[in-house]
C-alpha cells in the first residue's frame, strides 16, 4: 500500500470497503455509526496520519452510507471490461497479530519463500499480517511461524482481478463489494496491490463469484 496520507473520508471509505462485514452492515442499515467510528478509529488514524475526532469519523461513515445506498453505477454492465480474473481454490488464510518490527522480520522470510517458488501472498494491516496460500504451501509456512501464535482459517478461495490502469482502486473495491453483495456472495477479506484486487471467499461461493465478475469483464 502507498504511504501517502489520506483524508478522513477517503480513509473511512478504504477501511469499510476492505471489511466485508462492515460494508454489509452499512448496506443493510443494521449498525451503529458511533460504534463503528470507535471500532475503526485507530485504522483511520493510521491512514490519515493524525488524531481524528470520532465525530468526524461518524460524519464520514454517514456520507459513505448515503453514497453506498444511492450508488446506481454499481449495477452497470461491463464495469470491469478488459480485466483478467484468476481463481485459486483450496486456500488458507493465516493471521498473525504482530508488531511492525515483527512484521518486517516475517516479510523478509516470506520473500525468501517466494524466491524459492512458494506460492504465497501477504498483506500488511495495522497490528497484523495476513498470509494467503494454498494448503500445501501453508503446511510449510506453519513450521516457520508457529511461535507467533497464528490464527488459521480454512475452506477459502482467492479470486484475483487485474484491472485496467488508471481506475481508482478504492472505487474498484467498493464496486466489487457491492456487486457481490447484490448477488448473495459475501467476501471474507479484500486486499489491493497496485492494479490487482484480491478477494478471499468461502470456497462454496467461489464459482458464483467468478461468474458474476466475469460477466462484468465483457
Amino acid at each position: 500500500m502507498s504511504s501517502r496520507r489520506r483524508s478522513v473520508q477517503e480513509a473511512v471509505r478504504v477501511i469499510i470497503t476492505q471489511n466485508p462485514y462492515l460494508y454489509r452492515g452499512i448496506r443493510m442499515q443494521v449498525i451503529n455509526y458511533s460504534a463503528v467510528a470507535r471500532y475503526i478509529q485507530e485504522d483511520v488514524k493510521g491512514l490519515a496520519g493524525d488524531e481524528v475526532d470520532p465525530n468526524t469519523i461518524v460524519t464520514a461513515i454517514m456520507r459513505f452510507s448515503r453514497e453506498a445506498l444511492e450508488g446506481t453505477p454499481m449495477e452497470s454492465q461491463g464495469a470491469f471490461y478488459g480485466s483478467r480474473l484468476n481463481l485459486v481454490t483450496d486456500v488458507k488464510e493465516l493471521t498473525l497479530k504482530v508488531s511492525r518490527r515483527e512484521q518486517s522480520e516475517i516479510i523478509e522470510a516470506l520473500l525468501e519463500h517466494q524466491k524459492q517458488g512458494l506460492a504465497i501472498r501477504f498483506h500488511q494491516l495495522p497490528g497484523s499480517l495476513k498470509i494467503i496460500a494454498t494448503s500445501e504451501a501453508m503446511t510449510q509456512l506453519m513450521q516457520d511461524l508457529w511461535q507467533y501464535e497464528p490464527e488459521l482459517g480454512e475452506g477459502y478461495a482467492e479470486l484475483s482481478i487485474t484491472t485496467a490502469p488508471g481506475d481508482d482502486r478504492y472505487d474498484r473495491i467498493a464496486l466489487l463489494t457491492d456487486l457481490l453483495f447484490r448477488n448473495g456472495v459475501h467476501m471474507v477479506d479484500a486486499f489491493f496491490t497496485g492494479d490487482e484486487v484480491s478477494l478471499i471467499l468461502r470456497e462454496e461461493d467461489a464459482s458464483k463469484a467468478f461468474e458474476v465478475l466475469r460477466s462484468q469483464t465483457r
